[in-house]
């Protein structure tokens, strides 16, 4: 899996995705298969705004009705749903980095904890399937969706390893890697993101959509023992930020990063404005 960092690479990839963002995504998404032929693998280019939401949806709706692409449409709007949260929460960001220091610091004190770390993170676990997807996405900056969540799984309730270094883990190495998305979805498997709500990676889920590649009977943690990791309140959202209104008489100036590559919106309808912004931390993702 190479990701060439253009925008003619990221549309070339849309244009041959975009015949399988019907009813074939939705039959086959789940499905982590070598060479990932059943998702778009736009994600790299959708984080970092090479190509955006709003093109990828244009496209697909060029070919399909919103009915037949729901469920790709879906995990484009995912992106953007998770992105809003925590912009409007950004304590949740604040306590994870807390967390991922606390933990870090553990690693320091603990020796069998650091053991533990650093065998989940070089994929020698025992564990066929975990050890594979560590070194995928440390080689390849990449991982299947679903693989991400049996992971993530396997991460927090096999190993019993805290949740913010396998976020961190992921932060480090995933090319799509985006504030919100990441670590949203590492506390919804955890139980901490819909209060109460864990995934448990089942063996047989995994050989199913594996192809029988990986079947870790006996290796996982039963489903029942798969418990929340806590559930404190959610923070209350701050009002949305930002403004619409732009004195186009005083003068501007952009900042691009690479978190957003796409500025074209603050150009529509002659504002080159907005200017003076940071766009860095403008989006979030899924993998899609």
């Amino acid at each position: 899996m190479s990701f060439e960092p253009t925008r003619t690479a990221a549309l070339e990839r849309l244009a041959h995705f975009v015949p399988k963002t019907g009813s074939d995504y939705a039959r086959l998404r789940n499905h982590d298969l070598p060479g990932h032929p059943h998702v778009s693998v736009l994600s790299p280019y959708v984080r970092h705004r090479v190509v955006s939401e709003a093109e990828i949806a244009q496209a697909v709706l060029g070919r399909f009705s919103p009915s037949t692409a729901e469920k790709y449409l879906q995990e484009v709007c995912w992106r953007s749903y998770w992105k809003a949260w925590l912009d409007r929460r950004p304590s949740v960001w604040t306590a994870y980095e807390a967390e991922v220091k606390a933990a870090q610091n553990q690693l320091a004190t603990q020796s069998g904890l650091r053991q533990a770390w650093q065998d989940a993170c070089a994929g020698e676990t025992g564990i066929a399937c975990f050890d594979h997807w560590a070194k995928e996405l440390v080689e390849t900056g990449y991982l299947h969706n679903h693989a991400r969540m049996w992971f993530a799984s396997i991460w927090m309730f096999t190993l019993n390893l805290p949740w913010a270094l396998g976020a961190d883990f992921f932060m480090r190495h995933l090319l799509d890697g985006d504030p919100a998305s990441n670590t949203l979805s590492w506390r919804w498997v955890g139980g901490l993101q819909t209060v109460g709500k864990t995934y448990a990676a089942r063996p047989d889920n995994i050989a199913k959509y594996t192809d029988g590649r990986f079947n870790p009977a006996g290796q996982l943690a039963p489903a029942h023992e798969v418990q929340p990791l806590g559930h404190p309140e959610h923070p209350k959202p701050l009002p949305v930020s930002g403004s619409d209104s732009v004195d186009t008489s005083l003068p501007t100036g952009l900042i691009l990063t690479e978190d957003d590559l796409s500025p074209g919106f603050l150009l529509e309808g002659g504002g080159a404005s907005g200017c003076g912004a940071d766009l860095a931390e403008h989006n979030a993702a899924v993998t899609i």
